[in-house]
């Protein structure tokens, strides 16, 4: 219960700021993923710290207090305690929002983009001694990544324009593939950033096979430009496909899908940039725990996922659910704090991604 005094502060924070607060449902979601956001497990029962906290966040409660009256009771959100959130029906697309809901900062959910298969136009050199090319998605862009010997590998990355130079100071020079002109780039990782670890000169081929159509090649360790030569005239027009390890139902709206491999997705959020890592976004993979007890322990929510119990983690680094999946396995999504959703979008969203047999074991 609510004692008189915090009531009538409550009320009067209400009645000055009525005309800054979203509608109902969409106060709901900024409450939330502002707690998300502070790594605090919100309890929606309990406003012992009153309008304070609210009017810092610049929103006001979906509901009113009648006079006299109890606050609603809402489960809290306790370690142990199943999560009994009703979600809000959510539009099928952005165009259903009701009028003046928040669109910008509460993604929608919409059908998923998110492929379900990888396909890479282009054979790569079978060779004795090499191995099973290995197709993924790669920062956007459709790769083939093959074993040529123990400790050396090829990544070759398909682009739609001519890839930019590797680092700021990359040097280059003019060769030629199947006699058409090609660049071959210097570089090393430490170019732009003196704190990484890597100083060893690498070395990348770029070259169009085709009108549309940019070919980047990069050996590991570093290869002569003669080796990257001799490798990128064997690949031929042709293509390979790898089948998703997740298929997904619903995405947020205006999300974009950067890494596909054989033990993750990654999802970017609007405004962040897709690359090869795991930063900012949200990553959904395969973990090798049962998933019967919550992984991070004492710190973790019990929730339900489409009727399954789950496990919700929130800290100042971001969010973690834990499903457990038949075969002694759980899924596992990684969600950065750039990333955070509402709990009743996330749990949606979780809902509708299904586990494929080609799924590995992912580590993030």
């Amino acid at each position: 219960m609510i004692n008189d005094d915090v009531e009538e502060r409550l009320r009067e924070a209400l009645r000055l700021h009525a005309a800054d607060a979203p509608p109902g449902a969409a106060m709901l979601s900024t409450v939330t993923t502002e707690s998300v956001r502070r790594g605090k497990r919100a309890r929606l029962a309990a406003f012992s710290s009153g309008a304070a906290a609210l009017v810092a966040i610049g929103a006001a409660i979906p509901f009113a207090l009648s006079s006299g009256g109890a606050a609603p009771q809402v489960a809290a959100d306790r370690p142990g305690a199943a999560s009994t959130l009703t979600p809000a029906p959510i539009p099928a697309n952005p165009s259903a929002a009701p009028a003046g809901s928040t669109t910008t900062t509460v993604p929608l959910l919409v059908q998923s983009t998110v492929p379900a298969s990888v396909t890479f136009p282009f054979t790569a050199p079978a060779l004795a001694g090499y191995g099973q090319p290995r197709i993924a998605l790669t920062g956007g862009h459709p790769t083939s990544v093959q074993v040529l010997a123990k400790g050396v590998s090829a990544d070759l990355t398909l682009y739609s324009e001519r890839p930019p130079a590797p680092t700021s100071k990359t040097t280059s020079a003019t060769t030629a593939v199947n006699g058409q002109t090609a660049t071959v780039y210097e570089w090393r990782y430490a170019d732009d950033d003196p704190t990484i670890p890597f100083s060893d000169l690498e070395r990348t081929l770029v070259w169009q096979p085709s009108a549309g159509q940019w070919l980047s090649l990069r050996v590991t360790p570093a290869a002569s430009t003669a080796d990257l030569v001799a490798y990128a005239e064997a690949v031929k027009p042709g293509g390979a496909k790898a089948q998703a390890p997740f298929t997904f139902g619903l995405m947020p709206a205006g999300w974009t899908t950067d890494n596909i491999d054989g033990g993750v997705v990654t999802v970017c959020p609007p405004g962040v940039t897709p690359d090869p890592s795991y930063e900012h976004k949200l990553a959904v993979m395969l973990d090798e725990t049962a998933g019967i007890e919550p992984k991070f322990g004492n710190q973790a929510v019990e929730v339900q996922v489409a009727g399954r119990r789950a496990w919700l983690t929130s800290t100042d680094e971001g969010q973690t659910l834990q499903i457990p999946q038949p075969g002694g396995r759980s899924l596992l999504l990684q969600i950065a704090p750039e990333a955070a959703l509402p709990r009743d979008l996330l749990l949606r969203f979780a809902a509708t991604i299904e586990v494929t047999p080609s799924a590995q074991v992912g580590h993030g």
